[in-house]
């Protein structure tokens, strides 16, 4: 063997140990995962029991530091501007990574560039409800109600941008009824909102709304899709209530910032999946109507891809602008 070559074969042997030791010395410090609602919303339901989960896989603390607002732009913000090496890591959603770029004329990140795909978390089933006082009791009878009061009722959401707003606002174009957006900085702000009845409709995740739906102080018309169970098992979803497409269900997501190394992504992927299969997290999935996506950051990059495919066309017709 030529001198060269074993110079070059004795190189090749540094940088896989260098690699590897890398990938030993990964996470060298506590983690911070960013989440884009505030406590006791949707996003920080599941990443406060992963984020246990993680801590006890990774060997270091793990903190959660909600940073609500702005279509997660504050959030993000944060991400892009924390070191690149797999420390700070956000927990999002499709409106982050797949709508925002048709709703704000400028955005402080870039979805395609700044956001690297960790891992997926889990589907989030949506119901669409209403605060009891207005009589209606399907979603046919909520917009017959809407057009003979335009412009008079109105629906919450967590922001512009966010899931309850966009799908609703599908919704509400497809039934061609005059219903009010009222934005607010958190799901939990909309959900209060919504149950004093300051507000009239919310169409939320499943997992959020349940309790309210439960004890009566709010009163679910249809989910999308179906959710089995006492509490939503009897209700028609949006398409059987003559509403289709949109039986599409909203993600979660963990993503991380541009210039994470691979072995980092690699390893926190593979902590995310297991704290997944642990059967007291699925069995909170189960309980909150949401379905654990496991799989590679190569398989959530596909997927946040094939979204984009999927909603840019429908997004640009729409012509959404923050209220």
């Amino acid at each position: 063997m030529s001198l060269r070559r074993r110079i070059g074969l004795f190189l090749l042997s540094l940088c896989a140990v260098s690699t590897a030791a890398r990938a030993a010395d990964f996470p060298a410090r506590p983690l911070t995962v960013l989440v884009i609602g505030g406590p006791g919303s949707l996003p920080d339901m599941f990443a406060r029991p992963m984020a246990e989960r993680l801590a006890s896989s990774l060997g270091q603390p793990v903190v959660v530091d909600n940073k609500p607002g702005a279509g997660g732009m504050i959030a993000l913000q944060a991400l892009k501007s924390a070191p690149a090496d797999g420390h700070t890591l956000a927990i999002i959603t499709n409106a982050h990574a797949v709508w925002n770029p048709h709703i704000f004329a400028k955005l402080t990140y870039d979805p395609v560039q700044d956001l690297v795909p960790v891992s997926a978390v889990a589907t989030i089933p949506m119901a669409l409800a209403v605060h009891p006082s207005l009589p209606v009791n399907t979603v046919e009878e909520l917009f017959a109600l809407a057009r003979e009061r335009p412009g008079v009722l109105n629906y919450a959401s967590s922001g512009n941008g966010s899931p309850p707003h966009v799908l609703f606002e599908m919704l509400r174009r497809q039934a061609g009824v005059d219903i009010v957006h009222v934005p607010f900085k958190t799901g939990t702000e909309a959900l209060t909102s919504v149950a004093s009845g300051d507000t009239h409709i919310y169409f939320a995740g499943t997992s959020l709304i349940d309790p309210l739906v439960r004890d009566g102080r709010l009163r679910a018309l249809a989910v999308s899709p179906g959710v089995p169970g006492d509490t939503y098992g009897a209700l028609p979803t949006l398409e059987e209530a003559g509403y289709p497409g949109l039986e599409g269900v909203v993600w979660l997501g963990v993503v991380s910032n541009a210039g994470t190394p691979p072995d980092a992504i690699e390893r926190l992927n593979t902590a995310i999946n297991q704290a997944l299969h642990d059967p007291a997290m699925r069995q909170a999935f189960d309980n909150q109507g949401a379905q654990a996506l496991d799989g590679s950051a190569a398989d959530f990059a596909e997927r946040i891809a094939n979204d984009r495919t999927a909603w840019d066309p429908l997004l640009a017709k729409m012509g959404l602008r923050p209220d």
